[in-house]
């Protein structure tokens, strides 16, 4: 196997506990769209069920039905607008989804259609839902003689993990719109961070997402640890000490002395390496710490190999997991966790470990 992604399912459980006791007495609903960041969505989800979780949230109308098809029962909340053609797919499937315009509410209502619908409100995001000014007309709209079943509210905190204020601002508009609809069973704001800093403002529901699969470091979650579900390997291919100094991948970004030791590994960017790690990237090799050297490639990359450290053809490289946190590949690529785990591509293989 040239590369593969180990999932462990026990570290995701443990991440599970410790949500759970966050929450209290509100319910989970964790987002496992994207393939579970990542992760893969059918054995998350699977997890997840076993562990008692009766809600989970997804992006797209094919992951819902993908994951109805698996459950007959769970609650299943698509977080972004679907299609038209769609909707009545998500009805008789019994899928929640959001409604987030008045064209959306005039067509359910055209077409007697009864849904379960969340109302997503915009409280600051600036991406989708209802503007506060339009809820009274939303009443209206779905008031007597609509079918439409509005059993939750929800909005989306843009910057939790980095202006406080700004996140309560937002927490305080949404206040007023649960105010305006007290009738509504469920209310939902808290993200994976909001969750960490605002639990007074836990509601009926909340939706944790990096957090659950471990992609944040201890240090910037209030010391909660959350352990990585993910360790990114590849193998070793080849591995040459070199007579000349000679320059190493394309582009001639870096010369190697003679002497040195280069390990080729099977991994590159069409696998969900960064090229950004051109030039500064480690890789743990036999528990070292070794640099990557030269431009990455598409399918694979190489590494200097310390002087008195044995590699050989076969041997494994970890990228990141248990020993280098997705989050330092993350600042090092000037990107976030969440964009590195969803960026590992489908021909590395997921191998899943601990208890199914």
């Amino acid at each position: 196997m040239r590369s593969w992604a180990e999932i462990n399912l026990d570290n995701l459980r443990h991440n599970i506990n410790i949500l759970k006791e966050i929450a209290g007495d509100s319910m989970l609903l964790p987002a496992i769209k994207a393939n579970a960041y990542g992760h893969g969505i059918e054995e998350i989800f699977n997890v997840l069920v076993s562990e008692g979780i009766k809600w989970v949230g997804v992006a797209t109308f094919n992951e819902a039905e993908k994951l109805r098809k698996l459950n007959k029962s769970a609650n299943i909340l698509i977080f972004g607008p679907i299609e038209t053609e769609d909707m009545r797919k998500a009805i008789d499937m019994n899928i929640a989804f959001p409604l987030t315009s008045m064209s959306e509410i005039d067509f359910l209502n055209e077409n007697n259609l009864a849904p379960r619908v969340h109302l997503k409100v915009d409280t600051g995001m600036g991406r989708i839902g209802f503007d506060i000014d339009s809820l009274d007309e939303v009443k209206r709209r779905t008031g007597e003689g609509s079918k439409i079943n509005i059993e939750g509210l929800f909005s989306h905190l843009s910057s939790a993990d980095s202006n406080s204020e700004y996140s309560k601002w937002q927490i305080d508009r949404f206040k007023k719109v649960v105010e305006k609809f007290p009738e509504v069973k469920y209310k939902h704001i808290l993200n994976s961070f909001g969750l960490m800093q605002f639990s007074d403002s836990k509601y009926d529901i909340i939706r944790p997402g990096i957090i659950l699969y471990g992609g944040i470091k201890k240090e910037n979650t209030f010391s909660y640890d959350f352990k990585p579900v993910m360790t990114l390997k590849a193998r070793v291919s080849f591995v040459k000490k070199l007579e000349n100094n000679s320059f190493i991948s394309y582009n001639r970004r870096y010369e190697a002395k003679a002497g040195e030791k280069i390990a080729t590994v099977s991994i590159g960017y069409a696998d969900g390496i960064r090229r950004d790690l051109t030039g500064k990237g480690e890789v743990i090799i036999k528990d070292r710490r070794c640099k990557i050297a030269g431009t990455i490639c598409m399918d694979q990359l190489m590494v200097s190999i310390p002087e008195d450290l044995d590699v050989q053809a076969g041997d494994t490289v970890e990228f990141f997991g248990e020993n280098i946190h997705v989050e330092e590949v993350a600042e090092l690529c000037g990107t976030i966790s969440y964009e590195i785990l969803c960026g590992i591509g489908q021909r590395v293989t997921r191998i899943y470990i601990g208890e199914k």
